[in-house]
């Protein structure tokens, strides 16, 4: 069961020349876990589910991270002043570390890297043990990754990032020009069919990705999916 929240705007924070984070200060008594989403109420029929960027240790704000599309709701997020209340639903949301011990492949499409980013904050902050990790990170270009110097030093046990952009310019390493495809995981995946998979960005993005698994045979039960809304 979802609960209800007012909360307050605290501070917006560019991410990329496109995307931006919103911080509201933490309801009391909100609790959730890396890798949910909430419903942010602007008012004015203005709803939209967002998943938190920020991990579950970080406290006194919850922070979600949007592309700035010129929609209405882009509009009135770009709109509001510090201290303005707005209402907050949830948390909800399946899309969660699930330790198996198996080798954990992360695929994200742009902004989609949101829930991934608050998983990934949460296993560095250590509450929880984190095993090999892998994440494979669609953009289009440098300057359009959202979290990038966060994410290349990320300190975790086992981990890698692997860039993947339609334009490479200014990147040095690890990184492929295009889309994540099979080629691409079958590269940097060992033993790909024996892995976990966890999938977040736009519809088309997973279910491609979801195409490109299945022709290298890894099993449905081993992908887990977040079909991210947050582009309107």
């Amino acid at each position: 069961m979802t609960t209800a929240y007012r909360t307050t705007f605290l501070e917006r924070i560019e991410r990329t020349p496109k995307a931006k984070s919103y911080r509201f200060a933490r309801p009391e008594g909100l609790t959730f876990a890396a890798g949910q989403y909430m419903l942010l109420d602007l008012g004015d029929r203005l709803l939209h589910p967002l998943s938190l960027s920020n991990g579950p240790h970080e406290t006194g704000f919850i922070e979600f991270t949007k592309r700035m599309t010129g929609s209405p709701f882009c509009e009135r997020l770009e709109s509001l002043a510090r201290g303005e209340e707005v209402g907050v639903k949830g948390p909800a949301g399946r899309f969660v570390h699930a330790p198996s011990g198996r080798t954990l492949v992360m695929v994200a499409g742009g902004i989609g890297i949101t829930p991934l980013r608050s998983i990934l904050a949460d296993l560095a902050n250590g509450k929880e043990r984190a095993g090999s990790i892998i994440l494979l990170y669609g953009n289009v270009n440098r300057d359009d990754i959202p979290f990038r110097e966060e994410l290349e030093n990320i300190v975790l046990p086992d981990y890698r990032l692997v860039h993947v952009l339609s334009d490479t310019a200014g990147m040095e390493k690890a990184v492929y020009k295009g889309f994540i495809n099979a080629g691409v995981i079958s590269r940097e995946v060992p033993q790909c069919t024996h892995a976990d998979y966890m999938i977040s960005g736009p519809p088309g993005m997973v279910e491609a990705i979801k195409k490109e698994l299945a022709s290298l045979n890894v099993a449905e039960n081993r992908i887990r999916t977040d079909i991210f809304l947050g582009y309107d």
